[in-house]
């Protein structure tokens, strides 16, 4: 037998060498033949992937939750069902592992990790599916022993497993019945368990689904799970976390699987289709919110929640990945010779195993509500952060709550400029944040930079989006070669002395004039050039590069078109700047890197307003009455608000991994593109479904979600923009010169 990798990347590598060598080459003929794929199992038995998750004390591999999940993400790429034979028995092996006896644990796990012992579930019934508690199978005490009978559904590995956990009824008189119900390791052997059928299926082939029958099967009462009747229940529940988070893997796996298909058919055209740059945004958003919740569960956490929100999101992004895939390589897709179509019937399984998506959301929302109630900050931990960060971020908050939220309607219906606003934040040091600290600034990192702009949008986009071009100029200067231009503008910007703003102009081209610059063209409207001391102006070099340069306010050659009042994020009336022949200094080739980082500054500032009005949506809900019980108690409204929370915290994720990158590697834009590009329809769509919710009160100036929604058209706005990155995107995907 080969040796099994004990670290965690050797093991990833060769679950990748064997999906590549092993798995694809096989799955298509396995598929559609429905063969159980007995080679491929014992070659996942060889590598210990039966004890991925069992202690190595127990002969397991001891794997974390997320690095089992990227294992389960592996296959997946490769071939689903097998994914499915490991999955029902891993959750076998955890049930025992974490509720059984120490008599169970040293005598079921070793087998379980060996492979020796083929795991399964016993839950779902004819009548019973999402509803575990009405269960009907019953469990009757004769002596040492019990004897089941009842029916069960759905169950993997049911015809090549050997030994399931079965939950059953010790108590059927118990109210609520879930009080009497017991789990049991249930082995194969004794007579009275029938294998009733294999159940055909749409996809998800080749492992086998099987309808099991028990009638007075006989278990040893060792092998009730813990060894007191009436817990199985929880036992069950309890792995349910770690079972969505495997489901959100799998769904992860075969939307990749999906969005390769459609790049490879990218490859081929002339023109790669601008809709590869939404599926990737998608796949990377599912990708981060499944090692997220692994992430809470690896470090023992409740993730109840956020397991939830990761299987819902990446359920549903794998089946529109996978019907997108279709639809861009047309009839060709549907032949059987091909992958998509597989993948098509694969991925309806996902929304609807481990809780169909529809209870899953009404799960999502319960928790919000038990969990954060009418309290601001759901779902915005900053407990990951380093002590100082964090508490630079809450006093942001505190500035936010106190400083910002109370004025807004004294400034924003006259579309005033927020002056005393900034000032408070600037005794704070944030409108030096990205400044290095040898200039009087903070020095933050591009992460905490993010957060501390979602959190002044959360009070006012227009803070938000003033601060967040203050600060990209800054940085701009900061990256000059120029230690004059450093020297002269970086304390007076950080005390807020002076003011900068970015315009972020792709149609301004730069020639060199002498020790300088000149510069020529029209800039796209600037929101915050009324203040600005100093433009940063990303412009083209004649070498076809994006540099940026530095123009003063008043430059010869530079003018502003008539400002024009804005529906949303008023107090920043935009200008078109038009440069003629403008002197300007800098040129460093900084350009995509600053463009990366605005483009960060944007996705936190729709974030921050998405989370506004979410938590909004989520207060009112509490508060208004309908039907006799609050809103929040409506099937209809649960469903809103889970999809809002789920969306939010992507983006977020998202524009939180684009900080992250940029961080390491300024050059590496690809982040920043997917959260804009995501969190510009996130706030459009959250701010909306926040109106609703509100019912007339939304569409009214008595509630801020008006106010939202005219701030959320800002991000709408910039669809030339966002169209071009899209193109962009889509260009690199499919290896293409943009």
């Amino acid at each position: 037998m080969p040796t099994r990798p004990r670290d965690p990347q050797a093991l990833l590598a060769s679950v990748r060498e064997f999906v590549v060598k092993e798995v694809i080459p096989a799955a298509s003929a396995l598929e559609h033949a429905d063969i159980y794929p007995h080679e491929l199992v014992a070659r996942m038995r060889e590598l210990g992937l039966f004890g991925a998750l069992v202690p190595t004390e127990h002969g397991g591999l001891g794997l974390d939750v997320t690095t089992y999940a990227r294992v389960i993400e592996e296959i997946c790429r490769g071939f689903m069902s097998l994914a499915g034979v490991l999955n029902s028995h891993t959750m076998a092996a955890l049930i025992v592992l974490h509720h059984g006896t120490d008599e169970q644990r040293g005598r079921l796990l070793p087998r379980f990790a060996s492979g020796e012992a083929r795991g399964g579930l016993c839950l779902t019934e004819p009548h019973a599916g999402s509803d575990v508690q009405a269960i009907r199978t019953v469990a009757r005490r004769d002596g040492d022993r019990y004897r089941i009978s009842g029916s069960k559904m759905f169950v993997t590995n049911g015809r090549e497993g050997n030994a399931f956990a079965l939950l059953a009824l010790t108590d059927p008189a118990a109210r609520p019945p879930h009080r009497g119900m017991s789990c049991f390791i249930v082995e194969k052997g004794a007579p009275g368990l029938h294998v009733v059928k294999s159940i055909a299926k749409l996809g998800y082939k080749s492992v086998d689904t099987a309808e099991l029958f028990f009638e007075d099967f006989p278990v040893p009462a060792s092998n009730l799970v813990g060894g007191v009747p009436g817990r199985g229940f929880k036992h069950v529940m309890s792995g349910l976390e770690t079972g969505r988070i495997n489901i959100a893997a799998r769904a992860v796996g075969v939307a990749q699987a999906a969005l390769d298909e459609a790049i490879r058919e990218a490859t081929e055209r002339a023109k790669p289709l601008p809709e590869l740059a939404g599926m990737a945004t998608r796949v990377e958003a599912a990708r981060l919110l499944t090692y997220w919740a692994a992430g809470m569960k690896d470090r023992e956490e409740r993730c109840d929640l956020e397991a939830g929100m990761a299987k819902l999101y990446a359920s549903e992004t794998a089946q529109d990945v996978a019907a997108e895939a279709m639809r861009l390589m047309g009839p060709a897709a549907q032949s059987q010779s091909g992958v998509v179509e597989r993948l098509y019937r694969d991925t309806p399984l996902m929304i609807i195993g481990e809780g169909t998506n529809e209870i899953q959301r009404t799960i999502i929302c319960k928790n919000l509500l038990q969990r954060h109630g009418e309290r601001p900050g759901a779902l915005v931990s900053r407990d990951g952060l380093a002590t100082e960060l964090k508490q630079m971020v809450l006093l942001v908050r505190q500035a936010v709550e106190k400083d910002i939220i109370p004025a807004v309607d004294e400034y924003e219906p006259a579309a005033r400029w927020p002056g005393p606003m900034i000032d408070k934040l600037g005794a704070l040091g944030i409108l030096g944040m990205l400044v290095p600290a040898e200039y009087g600034g903070l020095g933050l990192d591009i992460v905490t930079y993010a957060m501390i702009i979602e959190e002044l949008a959360r009070g006012w986009t227009t803070v938000a989006g003033l601060v967040a071009s203050h600060a990209v100029a800054a940085h701009a200067i900061a990256h000059t070669d120029a230690l004059e231009l450093r020297e002269r503008w970086l304390p007076a910007l950080t005390r807020g002395e002076r003011w900068g703003c970015l315009v972020p102009a792709r149609t301004v081209t730069a020639r060199e004039q002498g020790d300088g610059w000149a510069l020529s063209g029209a800039g796209w409207f600037v929101d915050c050039a009324d203040r600005a001391d100093v433009l940063v102006v990303l412009a083209q070099r004649e070498e076809n590069g994006l540099a940026a340069f530095v123009v003063e306010r008043g430059a010869r050659g530079l003018s502003f078109d008539e400002a024009q009042e804005t529906l949303g994020a008023r107090g920043m009336p935009l200008r078109r700047a038009r440069l003629d022949g403008v002197r300007a200094q800098g040129g460093s080739r900084i350009g995509t890197s600053m463009q990366a980082l605005a483009r960060v500054g944007a996705a936190a500032t729709a974030v921050g307003l998405s989370q506004a009005a979410f938590e909004a949506a989520l207060r009112y809900s509490q508060q208004r009455s309908a039907f006799g019980v609050p809103i929040c108690q409506h099937q209809a409204i649960q469903l809103k608000l889970a999809d809002m929370a789920t969306r939010v915290t992507a983006g977020r994720l998202l524009t939180y991994r684009a900080a992250e990158r940029l961080d390491v590697d300024a050059g590496d834009d690809a982040g920043s593109i997917m959260a804009r590009l995501d969190t510009a329809e996130i706030a459009y769509a959250v701010t909306l479904e926040a109106m609703r919710i509100h019912g007339g009160y939304g569409y009214t100036k008595e509630f801020p979600v008006e106010r939202y929604y005219r701030d959320a058209s800002r991000f709408l706005t910039a669809a030339p923009e966002l169209d071009l990155d899209r193109r962009q995107l889509a260009w690199r995907l499919a290896g293409k010169p943009a």
